[in-house]
C-alpha cells in the first residue's frame, strides 16, 4: 500500500475549522501565539519578535501548500472565525507510511478541549485520507499537558523516555515522552470484543414507550466487506406499531467507517418525535454489551435532523469526510459524510 497525498484540505469538526493559512493571518498569529513566551517555551522554534517574522513564516508555509505532501493547518473557531493555533503532520517515512504531528495553541484557549478535538480530527484525516499506518508525537517531560492532549485524542504512550530528544528555540535540550498510534490499534477500538450474536428473540428491549424488535441476524458478506449485524424494527411499545428501523453492525471495515456502526430511519409520520434518539440509546447499550469501546454513526452533512439525533445520543462530530469513489454511497451520489463517534 502507498500513501495517498492530498495536501492540506480543510477539516471541519464540531467546534473547529482546520484550514490553510494566508498572509491575512499574520497579525492574529503573532498576537495569539507566535509572540507568547509561554506558548513557545517547549517548542523547537523561537518566539517571534515582530509581525514581520510571522509573515516570513507564512510565506514559507503558503509556498509549502503547492506540494501535495504538506500538511499544515490553522485552527479556527467556527463560531467566531478567530484563529487559535496550528497543527501539522509531517511524513517521516514514505515507504513505511509514518508521520509525526506537532501543534500549538494560544494560551487563552488552553483547557477548553480544542487541541484534543483538532488532533483527533487530524489523526482521522491522516489514517483515512492519506493512508498513513503510524502516527507519532512527542512532548517535553516538562510539558505534561501536551501528553494529556495526546491521550485524550487516543494516542498511546510508548517505550522509554527519550533523553535530550530535541532542542527548543531557546536552546534548551528536552527529554521527551513518545506517543504513537498505528492504524491497527486505532481500528481495534471500533471492533466488538464479543462478535457473536446474542439471542434477542423475545427479549423486552425498550425505553419509555419505544421497543426495538430484532427481525434479522445478518451474517455479513466478507466478499463485499459487509460485517455481521442486527436489524431491528422500532416499535411503539404498547401497540407494536412499526415506527421505523435501526441496525447495529458488529465489526469494522474501511467501508463501515464511512457507513457507520448504527444506521436508522423513522417513518415520515413519526419523525421529529425523538424516536430515533431513544432507539439509538437502546442500541448503544447492546453495543456496549458486545464490548465495543467506540461506535461510529455517519450521516449526510445536510441532514440536520440526523445530526441532532447523534448529538442527543452522546456522539461528537470527528470531522466531515470526503467519500472515496469506491464506496457504494459515492456511487449512489453522496459526496461527504459526517463522521460521529460515541465513546461507550
Amino acid at each position: 500500500m502507498r500513501l495517498t497525498h492530498t495536501g492540506t484540505k480543510e477539516i471541519e469538526t464540531g467546534r473547529l475549522r482546520l484550514r490553510r493559512f494566508s498572509l491575512e493571518d499574520t497579525n492574529e498569529i503573532f498576537r495569539e501565539w507566535a509572540n507568547d513566551e509561554r506558548v513557545v517555551k517547549y517548542l523547537t522554534w523561537e518566539r517571534h519578535g515582530s509581525a514581520a517574522e510571522t509573515k516570513t513564516f507564512l510565506f514559507e508555509a503558503i509556498a509549502g501548500y503547492e506540494k501535495n505532501d504538506s500538511y499544515l493547518w490553522g485552527i479556527e473557531l467556527k463560531e467566531s472565525g478567530g484563529l487559535i493555533g496550528s497543527i501539522s503532520s509531517r511524513i517521516t517515512d514514505e515507504r513505511a507510511r509514518i508521520s509525526d504531528i506537532g501543534y500549538c495553541l494560544g494560551e487563552r484557549f488552553w483547557h477548553s478541549g480544542y487541541m484534543p478535538e483538532a488532533l483527533r480530527a487530524v489523526l482521522d484525516y491522516m489514517f483515512y485520507e492519506v493512508n498513513v499506518n503510524r502516527i507519532e508525537a512527542c512532548h517535553s517531560v516538562n510539558n505534561p499537558a501536551s501528553g494529556r492532549v495526546m491521550e485524550k485524542a487516543g494516542m498511546i504512550k510508548e517505550g522509554q523516555r527519550l533523553r535530550q530528544k530535541y532542542i527548543t528555540g531557546g536552546g534548551e535540550y528536552q527529554d521527551c515522552d513518545l506517543y504513537a498510534l498505528v492504524k491497527e490499534d486505532f481500528e481495534r477500538l471500533y471492533k466488538p470484543e464479543k462478535p457473536d450474536f446474542f439471542d434477542l428473540e423475545g427479549k423486552d428491549i425498550s425505553k419509555y414507550n419505544v421497543r426495538i424488535v430484532c427481525y434479522e441476524y445478518s451474517p455479513g458478506n466478507p466478499v463485499k466487506n459487509l460485517v455481521p449485524g442486527y436489524k431491528f424494527n422500532i416499535t411503539e411499545k404498547s401497540s407494536g406499531t412499526i415506527l421505523g428501523k435501526i441496525d447495529l453492525r458488529l465489526g469494522f471495515t474501511a467501508g463501515l467507517y464511512y457507513g457507520g456502526h448504527i444506521g436508522y430511519s423513522v417513518n415520515p409520520e413519526y419523525q421529529n418525535m425523538g424516536i430515533a434518539t431513544i432507539a439509538c440509546r437502546i442500541v448503544l447499550q447492546i453495543a456496549k454489551a458486545h464490548g465495543f469501546k467506540k461506535i461510529i454513526i455517519t450521516n449526510n452533512p445536510d441532514n440536520k435532523a440526523s445530526a441532532r439525533v447523534c448529538e442527543k445520543s452522546g456522539a461528537k462530530l470527528v470531522r466531515i469526510a470526503d467519500l472515496p469513489g469506491w464506496t457504494a454511497m459515492y456511487k449512489a451520489g453522496d459526496r461527504h459524510k459526517n463522521i460521529y463517534e460515541v465513546v461507550l
